[in-house]
């Protein structure tokens, strides 16, 4: 039996419909019964609890023999992440699948993949058999910039001459469902799976460039200041912090600190290739 947590959200959610698809049965750990209903009605078992109450994780956890954590980027993040490991650990979970990032490398002083990397390594300490799924730069990122790039012909983001390679959350999702389905589900563990889409590395005006030809007209990418990018994103994020990590996150990818990176890991697992930046985004212009 399978427990998923951040089922509400967007990678959690894509995971869920993955295993749907499967028509696998599993558990999600929700704290709020009503605002996943409609999972409910799909058949996912859902239970009541939250990441703050050690004996509500241990309860969801009963049965279970893997665990996929799954958790948005926050100031709480690394603190939730590490007590649910440790609750995981006392449960005796025999494996813990981890939604983590490629920026979770050493020497990073940017906030989110700090928390990953804190994460990552409570899980290698644990003792419990363990895989880690690391999605590039979300294509789901790119949502707000066609509305503006329809207006305006300009997709402005503060990302220098930075690269990403880019992974549609669908694909990450499925990924994890196939990892978590496969016979020989024991090849998986001690795994780090960097998954990115087919593209390949991209500058930002490289991207730019592909939401252009998929509207029909053409997007200049402007290198936003951070400062006023960052004032502008406020209002969408849960708090300063938020705001904060992620202009930190973007400043190293602008710098080179964190560049893209391709991997063939996707094709290599699944058997095909992920979701084009150009078919993503064919499916919400």
């Amino acid at each position: 039996m399978i427990l998923l947590t951040g089922i509400t959200g967007n990678n959690g959610g894509a995971a869920a419909n993955a295993l749907l698809e499967k028509g696998i049965k599993f558990r999600a750990l929700v704290r709020d019964l009503d605002k996943a209903s409609t999972w409910a009605d799909k058949g996912v078992e859902l239970v009541q609890g939250d990441l703050n109450d050690p004996a509500s994780v241990t309860a969801a956890l009963e049965g279970i023999d893997c665990a996929v954590l799954v958790l948005s980027n926050g100031q709480d993040q690394e603190r939730l992440e590490v007590s649910f490991i440790e609750t995981a650990k006392n449960a005796g979970l025999p494996w813990i699948l981890k939604l983590s990032s490629p920026e979770a490398v050493r020497g990073t002083i940017s906030p989110s993949p700090l928390a990953h990397i804190a994460a990552e390594d409570a899980i290698k300490e644990s003792g419990m058999n363990w895989t880690f799924v690391r999605p590039s730069f979300f294509m789901q990122n790119f949502r707000g910039a066609v509305p503006q790039a329809k207006a305006t012909g300009t997709m402005a983001m503060p990302m220098g001459t930075g690269t990403a390679v880019l992974t549609d959350c669908a694909d990450a999702g499925a990924f994890i469902a196939h990892i978590l389905t496969d016979e020989n589900s024991d090849q998986h563990y001690g795994q780090c799976y960097d998954i990115t889409g087919p593209d390949g590395v991209m500058t930002f005006e490289e991207i730019a460039n592909v939401i252009g030809e998929v509207i029909g007209k053409e997007v200049k990418y402007v290198d936003a200041d951070p400062k006023a990018y960052q004032e502008k994103l406020r209002p969408f994020v849960s708090s300063d912090w938020h705001s904060n990590a992620v202009a930190h996150l973007f400043s190293e990818i602008a710098d080179g600190t964190t560049p893209g990176a391709e991997t063939n890991t996707f094709k290599e697992i699944m058997g095909h290739q992920g979701t084009s930046f150009r078919d993503f985004l064919k499916t919400i212009v």
